[in-house]
């Protein structure tokens, strides 16, 4: 094996397009403080936080990529995870100079987002040792004819054990968190928010993230609807800020059409808020309607669905304490991280 390995443990790298606040780079950064012997893990970026905040041509410009393949292959890791479409482009320059690399692909949504995505997921996965998934979705529907899915391995996406707030009266309190992004469908949250608010005025929306191209737009909406004294553009903010805020809140509204795990939904639900979401990717596996949260099939139909949860606090208490249990004692992402490198080195190792 690799002579950088300390104490015989495996050489790690976990390759991201560049940190952020989403699902992806959250989990990855969660590796940090996660302190178990057994791996030398590291996860590394192609392009700085700070370049991809000013303007989008770093995005594009490849000698991020030929950089952060050299360093890959001069750490000489037993294995190399990679996250998203860009980082599939690196593990072809890697595998190709350094061709004993174990290559993870880690998929992260059950569908593609457009043809590089498309095309970069499947080639990498013909080079790829093991594939691994967000979510039982992810990995069923993603890559359904790739031999490789049937013994890949669902990876939990449980970042940490959070301990919800004591029991709460039941208000007309939205928030969600994550990118302001077109594919978050944010103007259908704001049509069922508005349902609600015209039978409780009272009603507030809090809404978390950075700009990922829709903020503009939703914040003419908002005008449009007469919701600019309701609705809030909190910007980006750590979890430690998002818990603060979610104290005051008793709904997770989330309306997206494309999920892996959803990892705020999980979140939020820890928090001990009632999830008002759409089923799609591994939602539907984990939020069942009227038991821990409420699905939205119709916009109108889940309009009622919150209206008679805040009009019954003990119902609404019960669909809370359900959703908090459903991640109790649930493994974490670094220890189901950790336990599937260690299975993947010591199949290195058996074979000499």
């Amino acid at each position: 094996m690799t002579k950088n390995n300390v104490a015989n443990y495996p050489v790690v790298i976990h390759l991201v397009p560049y940190d952020g606040i989403g699902g992806v780079e959250t989990a990855a950064r969660s590796m940090a403080d996660f302190k178990q012997d057994g791996t030398n893990f590291q996860v590394n970026y192609i392009f700085s936080a700070l370049s991809v905040s000013r303007h989008r041509f770093p995005l594009f410009n490849p000698f991020p990529y030929f950089d952060v393949a050299r360093r890959i292959i001069a750490a000489r890791p037993d294995i190399l995870i990679v996250s998203l479409w860009r980082s599939c482009a690196v593990a072809f320059l890697v595998k190709l100079i350094f061709p004993r690399i174990r290559v993870v692909l880690f998929l992260h949504s059950t569908e593609d987002v457009h043809f590089p995505d498309r095309l970069l997921t499947r080639l990498t996965a013909m080079i790829s040792h093991q594939i691994w998934a967000d979510s039982k979705a992810t990995l069923v529907r993603r890559l359904p004819d790739c031999r490789l899915t049937k013994n890949g391995k669902v990876i939990s996406f449980v970042i940490h054990h959070i301990f919800a707030p004591e029991k709460r009266l039941v208000e007309a309190v939205f928030i969600f968190w994550g990118r302001i992004h077109a594919l978050k469908r944010l103007e259908r949250a704001l049509a069922i928010f508005a349902n609600i608010h015209a039978v409780h005025p009272e009603a507030r929306f809090i809404i978390i993230g950075p700009d990922g191209g829709e903020l503009a737009r939703l914040q003419k909406l908002i005008l449009s609807m007469g919701l600019t004294h309701a609705v809030r553009f909190a910007g980006e903010m750590n979890f430690s800020e998002i818990k603060c805020l979610a104290k005051d809140a008793s709904f997770y509204l989330q309306t997206s059409e494309l999920e892996g795990m959803a990892m705020s939904v999980v979140e939020g639900m820890q928090l001990g808020l009632v999830p008002v979401v759409t089923p799609v990717g591994e939602i539907s596996s984990y939020c069942r309607h009227q038991k821990n949260s409420l699905l939205i099939t119709s916009d109108r139909g889940v309009a009622e669905d919150i209206l008679a949860l805040l009009n019954d606090p003990q119902k609404y208490e019960q669909v809370r304490n359900r959703a908090i249990a459903t991640w109790v004692a649930k493994p974490l992402y670094a220890e189901s991280v950790v336990n599937a490198c260690l299975e993947i080195y010591s199949e290195i190792n058996d074979e000499g």
